[in-house]
């Protein structure tokens, strides 16, 4: 077998992935010129001999396949008609011949378009020309099941670390809730390893702005969806201050279009359609105050002693996406809150979670209902109850998306 490292001029190994040469085995060969009693003696002696390769001078011509030859040969006279004769009677003459550095990858592809009989006879391996061995169907398969574990445990790794990454991105904005506002709770679960959904917190001076965010799509893309808009909304909040949630909202979408090419006019095939729904809000606690703004997600607010929980909705236009303006102007709602109010957000993992009897969405109106019933809890009691009762509504279903959810109380 060969090895699997070449090596550098400075003495680092590289790694070669496998190739042919390394399902190479030796087997017993025939010339033309020997006959097929040669090859009867060669099949009974080797019992695990799968097919017989056929060479003139070394290059190999064709390959005898035991079961073939057997059967043929059990028929009445046929030592007698073609025991004595050339072996090439029944050789085939058009195997599968693949040179020994043939990575797997092409002998895979090679050997589904020569079709069955290169995965049952087996294949011929030369080296320049020159006969080499064989090579066995199974023993590809094995070797394609391998690889393909290896890359698979390859990506997770790299996605497993990608969630380190992301989760560390993040830790700066749990931090700021925590200082902000100590008694507020999230739940952040993406539906893989990584996800599409983010956060963000941020202090500044007399309040703090929250914003809960879905990107497009879920894992690995997600995630790089996540690290573009939230960089935006950093750059934004930075450049435009905390205070304004439209503002900031203009900015990440004019950020976002610019960044995957989505200005319009400008591109006709642009290569991204993506962008992210958000809720985005500023609360001045000395004050009872609240702006907030929506893209295509809600704010649910309870007040003390009210029967009912609103429900503010956010304006119908996503962030980025090729059908948004680039100089789309979102609105700030402005609400007077008192101490007590619970206040609410959550992307559409949560919504539009399938489950129950019908197979149905979660729905906005289950989540008031929840809300209304465990209100007078702590924001944390809040979050166990409401992710309960959606695991429990979830049952047998698939998680069809990745999961945030944000609880305070002024």
């Amino acid at each position: 077998m060969d090895e699997s490292c070449a090596y550098l001029s400075d003495s680092r190994p590289r790694f070669r992935p496998p190739s042919a040469g390394d399902l190479c085995a030796p087997v017993p060969c025939m010339t033309a010129d020997e006959t097929n009693e040669k090859v009867l003696e060669v099949f009974t002696r080797h019992r695990d001999l799968v097919s017989l390769p056929v060479l003139e001078g070394q290059r190999p011509i064709g390959l005898i396949n035991r079961n073939i030859f057997l059967s043929q040969f059990s028929k009445p006279f046929r030592m007698e008609l073609y025991g004595r004769k050339s072996c090439i009677a029944f050789m085939d003459k058009e195997p599968l011949v693949v040179d020994a550095g043939t990575d797997i990858d092409t002998l895979t592809v090679k050997t589904v378009e020569y079709g069955e009989k290169a995965l049952s006879d087996g294949f011929i391996i030369t080296r320049d020309g020159l006969f080499a061995g064989v090579g066995h169907g199974l023993q590809l398969m094995r070797a394609v099941a391998d690889m393909q574990v290896a890359r698979n445990r390859q990506i997770m790794h790299s996605i497993e670390y990608a969630s380190v990454i992301q989760q560390s991105a993040l830790r700066s904005s749990r931090e700021a809730l925590a200082r902000a506002c100590p008694g507020a709770d999230l739940v952040w679960e993406p539906r893989d390893v990584v996800g599409g959904d983010f956060y963000q917190f941020s202090q500044d001076g007399d309040g703090w702005l929250g914003t809960v965010a879905d990107c497009t799509g879920h894992g690995v893309p997600g995630a790089f969806m996540t690290l573009i808009a939230s960089s935006s909304l950093g750059q934004a909040i930075k450049e435009h201050g905390a205070r304004d949630p439209a503002a900031l909202l203009g900015s990440v979408n004019r950020s976002v279009k610019q960044m995957l090419g989505q200005l319009g006019g400008q591109d006709g095939t642009p290569g991204s359609d993506d962008g992210l729904d958000a809720a985005c809000f500023w609360f001045e606690p000395a004050r009872q105050r609240l702006r907030f703004a929506g893209a295509r997600l809600p704010l649910f607010i309870l007040r003390p002693g009210c029967g009912t929980v609103e429900l503010i909705e956010g304006q119908r236009k996503g962030v980025g996406y090729v059908d948004s303006d680039f100089d789309f102007a979102w609105n700030n709602t402005e609400l007077e809150v008192v101490p007590g109010t619970l206040v609410f957000a959550t992307t559409d993992g949560l919504i539009d979670q399938v489950g129950g009897p019908r197979g149905i969405a979660f729905g906005k109106k289950r989540v008031r209902e929840l809300l209304q019933q465990q209100g007078a809890g702590s924001p944390a009691e809040i979050n166990q109850a409401l992710l309960a009762a959606l695991l429990a509504w979830q049952g047998g279903h698939h998680r069809r998306d990745d999961l945030t959810f944000f609880c305070f109380r002024t």
